[in-house]
């Protein structure tokens, strides 16, 4: 019935599920976590090339290496990780244990699993730089290379059924870690202050884009790697201190309107509400021979209050941005365009509002839709790194705009247009983007950068046009004041 297969093979079962397999791990995980670890093998390829480092004699140092990297990463990811019993742990590899318990007693440690521990991503940008640093401290000292090298010929031997080799192999290999206790400290130090750099550099990037890890957890982590590498360019870097900015003045813009809208006082009636009784009220309560009279009119609802009246709110439409890309909006107009443009996605995801931008030259180039409350990390790298070219028609981007607001979803949007040129719009379309723009109920604004002075066709379907000669966060005030 089982034919060739064993027992473990047809129900299914590893050997390590049975308890045969040799431990190889100084930090104690489950299968769960081995898994997590082999994901994060096969999705970077910089942990790959970690991996597959040599000795100066042109042997792999994988077997060791790599136990003593997922160890380095289980420290980093798991809640509470802990050491595995030394006397389960298998000789050859128990070797490699003095490393492991520095990490552990390291205090800059702590601090770095504050923001890796649970973090997939974060995890692994901390095991990649301190893998890095640490194989390059261990390949320059003379004895923890050694010490890896010895270890890596005493898990060969074991697994070749010389025991005795193999145990003779581990102790050597620990000895000369005991004896290189400094170097052993200092290297770990050493990866372990990459490990936090590159984890809380990463961090730092996404915060720029207004992003957090969660919303990056439905990308495979390959992905997430490779993004969060791209965030930490020194373009990008730039660009997120930009959006940065923006987003601040876009969110103090928002406190701003909160605040006006705040409820006025409309006359004076009587109630029990404390928090809007008249001052002469309150002194009531200091006089004894009053205080009785308070508490009964208290009661009653009769005391002085001031009658408050809710200003109306005015439900918010969808946003759609429309960017130019033609070839003169290369360098900081289209930088300083793109980021305002994120600076609104991150608003109208915050509102909970529809966020559709368009970049365009002579025609529509690229179109991305958000739902209400949609950040997706994919589409923001997207429009951080449109590119600049050819010349500039508004018609195209305003068909566009106009076509997505006759879409029920889009109804009484507020469209933005970017650009640095000047260029006619047929009469015919005029007339029906003005017809549908009364019919619908939407307002639009220009953004001329450059400083030009709008012409009349500009101005006839603008609402208002702001000539940009210095690309300041006053205009990117005024713009955000309006769209609030």
């Amino acid at each position: 019935m089982l034919g060739n297969q064993s027992l473990e093979q047809y129900l299914g079962i590893g050997l390590d599920a049975l308890g045969t397999d040799p431990i190889d791990n100084n930090i104690d995980i489950d299968k769960y976590d081995r898994r997590s670890f082999k994901e994060l093998k096969e999705a970077s390829s910089e942990i790959g090339n970690l991996l597959e480092v040599k000795a100066e004699d042109g042997k792999s140092l994988s077997k060791a290496w790599s136990a003593l990297l997922r160890d380095v990463w289980s420290t980093f990811y798991k809640i509470l990780p802990e050491l595995t019993d030394a006397e389960k742990v298998d000789t050859p590899y128990k070797s490699m244990r003095p490393m492991i318990e520095r990490l552990l007693e390291d205090q800059e440690t702590a601090k770095t699993r504050i923001t890796t521990m649970m973090d997939e991503m974060a995890a692994g940008l901390a095991t990649i730089g301190a893998g890095k640093k640490l194989l390059e401290e261990v390949q320059k000292r003379e004895e923890l290379n050694q010490a890896l090298q010895k270890a890596d010929q005493a898990i060969d031997a074991q697994e070749q059924g010389d025991s005795s080799a193999a145990g003779t192999l581990a102790e050597e290999a620990q000895s000369l870690l005991q004896q290189a206790a400094r170097d052993v400290t200092r290297a770990v130090r050493e990866a372990v202050e990459e490990a936090r750099a590159q984890a809380n550099q990463a961090e730092q990037a996404m915060a720029g884009w207004g992003l957090e890890s969660a919303d990056m957890q439905n990308m495979p982590l390959g992905d997430r790697l490779n993004m969060a590498r791209r965030m930490c360019t020194p373009n990008l870097k730039r660009l997120a201190d930009l959006v940065g900015r923006m987003r601040n003045l876009a969110r103090a813009k928002q406190k701003e309107r909160v605040d006006k809208n705040r409820d006025e006082v409309h006359s004076i009636t009587v109630g029990n509400d404390l928090g809007h009784l008249l001052p002469l009220e309150l002194a009531a309560l200091s006089q004894p021979a009053r205080k009785s009279d308070f508490y009964r009119r208290y009661n009653e609802h009769q005391l002085l209050q001031y009658d408050l009246k809710t200003k109306e709110k005015v439900g918010r439409g969808p946003i759609i941005a429309l960017i130019d890309i033609s070839g003169s909006m290369g360098g900081n107009p289209l930088e300083w365009a793109v980021a305002v443009a994120l600076a609104l996605a991150d608003t109208a995801a915050r509102q909970k509002r529809r966020f559709m931008v368009a970049f365009f030259d002579t025609r529509v180039k690229l179109t991305m839709e958000f739902e209400p409350g949609e950040k997706s990390p994919e589409k923001l790298m997207q429009m951080a790194t449109v590119g600049a070219a050819g010349g500039t028609d508004y018609k195209p981007a305003l068909a566009l705009a106009l076509k997505t607001i006759q879409d029920v979803n889009y109804q009484k949007a507020d469209v933005l247009m970017a650009t640095d040129g000047l260029c006619q719009v047929d009469s015919n379309f005029l007339n029906v983007f003005l017809e549908e723009k009364k019919r619908l109920g939407f307002r639009a604004w220009t953004v001329l950068i450059g400083g030009y002075r709008p012409d009349d066709n500009m101005k006839v379907w603008s609402d208002e046009v702001w000539p940009v000669r210095a690309l300041t966060d006053e205009t990117a005030g005024e713009i955000f004041e309006k769209v609030y």
